[in-house]
């Protein structure tokens, strides 16, 4: 095929209630929506949609992006997977503008296929198609808000709730999961996400009194950078550990794999630039043993059925974090 034009437009949504995390609160997002066509008519379409805090460009950055993306790959010709790859090459340092060209360029190779995204993914990688499980979010709100948000969501289907910790009060904290816990039973799989807001001690104190909570995981308990401290603590305390921040590319993966400072990987198209890196990267960390969870960044529409479509193709049991979209209004 061939890319007859490419366009790209701004879009911004607005959270239904703003999320609280370790790292500030969550009240909006903003990206593009990116268009591609070919000669013969069809489009496909991306997202890019960088979020601070996660190692990727600033948006004014993926706006540049975008725009030579327009004035470069109108002509190219694309044969295979491999060909998106290596004509995307340049934007390797820009993971949400590489994301959203990617995401574009994929929907209109598989369109020219006759597929959709989960069976060309089979095609070309083999697997099995199959419906992942999901997670709800909590923020880190008041407990007994936390409680009523906990079974509402319960309510609607969700067997597994994810629960933002790493305010500057750990009771709180405590008091959060301890209420969800004791209102949703022993059924209902609750983890947890500091959001890198803990030293390695604190975390070792935190987790030890969390941990008869029946905790699934905790993601990102201490700085991203500290792999050793997460390799102590997978050691120090009872909670299996989930690297998130950490994994901002597949060189930090394999540093992950080889400090052995995780059980656990999270792993985000955007962050990562793309749903055929994130796949490489999900079965370069199963067969190293570890477990994937795949989540968005809280994206809109197009990406988190781009990420759900990955999930889908992959041989991962945990529920994974694909269910934001009623965050948006």
């Amino acid at each position: 095929m061939i890319i007859q034009c490419l366009a790209f437009e701004p879009y911004r949504f607005t959270l239904t209630s703003p999320l609280q995390t370790a790292r500030g609160e969550i009240a909006c997002r903003e990206g593009f929506v990116i268009s591609i066509g070919d000669r013969q008519g069809l489009v496909g379409y991306g997202e890019a949609t960088p979020l601070d805090g996660l190692a990727m460009e600033p948006l004014g950055m993926t706006r540049e992006c975008l725009a030579n993306a327009q004035r470069s790959l109108v002509n190219m010709q694309i044969s295979s997977l491999a060909d998106i790859e290596n004509l995307l090459s340049e934007y390797e340092p820009y993971p949400a503008a590489r994301h959203g060209l990617e995401l574009a360029l994929v929907d209109l190779y598989a369109k020219q296929q006759g597929l959709t995204l989960p069976p060309l993914i089979i095609k070309h990688f083999g697997g099995v198609i199959h419906l992942p499980k999901v997670n709800a979010v909590i923020g880190a709100i008041a407990p007994q808000l936390a409680v009523i948000k906990a079974q509402g969501q319960i309510q609607t289907g969700y067997r597994c709730l994810k629960i933002k910790v790493g305010s500057d009060d750990f009771a709180t904290d405590w008091q959060r999961v301890a209420a969800v816990r004791s209102q949703v039973g022993n059924d209902i799989q609750i983890r947890i996400d500091a959001n890198q807001a803990w030293t390695e001690a604190a975390a070792i104190a935190n987790l030890n009194k969390l941990a008869p909570l029946d905790i699934e995981y905790v993601e990102q308990p201490v700085p991203f950078d500290d792999l050793a401290a997460m390799a102590r603590l997978r050691r120090s305390q009872p909670i299996a550990i989930a690297a998130d921040e950490s994994v901002n590319h597949l060189a930090q993966l394999q540093q992950i794999i080889n400090r052995q400072a995780a059980d656990i990987v999270i792993l985000k198209p955007m962050v990562l630039g793309g749903i055929l890196t994130t796949h490489r990267a999900a079965i370069i960390a199963l067969d190293a043993g570890l477990d994937v969870v795949i989540t968005t960044t809280l994206d809109g529409a197009i990406a988190c059925q781009g990420a759900m479509d990955l999930a889908s193709t992959l041989p991962i049991t945990r529920a994974c974090g694909l269910s934001t979209l009623h965050l948006a209004r």
